[in-house]
């Protein structure tokens, strides 16, 4: 198998040692939470597994090209690909500015536009984390929250935790526990370091989430998992479409979703 390490880098190492074996160690630790043995990540990055037992092992320095290689076949984010580069002794190559700065502009006014010509339905910005970013009049009637709450509450906290979100679920089982699946999967895709893994393990502490089923809810027939909302004696439902972003070269951006409610 053809080695693809002398493919001319597109940035600069940064200077200092040390930094191949805090590669290695988060390799495996990748390795390992995608279920990939080292020959397999070698057979997906078409890389020999030599190569790729010396890069582990602190052995090779392996360029940028390798490392982008590597965490291309581990089917990492952009904000893990980030932190891959600079184990490796490289700069970040992606931003990861939070939502108010000037590099995010667009995404704002795009999510701004989404959001308002969605209301009086309620939709929502969220992050990988699931931090409330942004939302509309709707959303925020939904959640009985106001403006000044954006960006410091979570829609985990909102569902999991007592109050009034949580009590006007009247089937919280079932949107609890597609909320708890689809939340262990992102902290899979992202990591055991990610705001992603802190926010199920704070989830978790809720005897109930503990108590959910490990496996998506739903069964035969089952298309969509619906929100049932009670409220001062009325009661709606609602299911979501999830909105992305396409080709995002910032963290971020690649993380946000918008979540959009449609009556039934």
């Amino acid at each position: 198998m053809r080695d693809i390490d002398d493919v001319p880098a597109r940035g600069h190492r940064k200077n200092g040692p040390g930094t191949t074996s805090e590669l290695g160690t988060l390799l495996k630790d990748w390795r390992a939470l995608r279920g990939k043995s080292q020959l397999g990540l070698a057979l997906d990055a078409e890389v020999s597994p030599r190569h790729l037992a010396f890069i582990e092992s602190g052995r090779t320095t392996p360029s940028q090209y390798m490392v982008m290689r590597l965490a291309g076949a581990l089917m990492l984010g952009l904000r893990e690909r980030n932190a891959l580069l600079v184990a490796a002794g490289f700069a970040p190559e992606f931003g990861e500015s939070d939502w108010n700065s000037e590099e995010m502009k667009e995404i704002r006014q795009a999510a701004a536009m989404i959001l308002r010509t969605h209301d009086p339905y309620p939709a929502l910005v969220l992050d990988a984390a699931s931090t409330v970013l942004d939302a509309n009049t709707g959303a925020l009637t939904l959640m009985g929250q106001g403006r000044d709450a954006l960006r410091r509450i979570n829609l985990m906290d909102l569902v999991f935790s007592p109050g009034r979100v949580r009590a006007a679920i009247g089937n919280w089982p079932e949107v609890a526990g597609f909320l708890l699946s689809r939340l262990r999967e992102n902290a899979r895709l992202r990591g055991p370091r990610s705001e992603v893994a802190r926010v199920l393990e704070r989830v978790l502490t809720c005897p109930e989430a503990r108590a959910l089923p490990a496996t998506m809810p739903g069964g035969a027939g089952s298309v969509l998992v619906p929100l049932t909302f009670e409220v001062d004696g009325v009661t709606t439902q609602w299911f979501t479409t999830v909105t992305t972003f396409g080709a995002p070269l910032h963290a971020l951006a690649e993380e946000i979703t918008i979540e959009q409610f449609y009556p039934r």
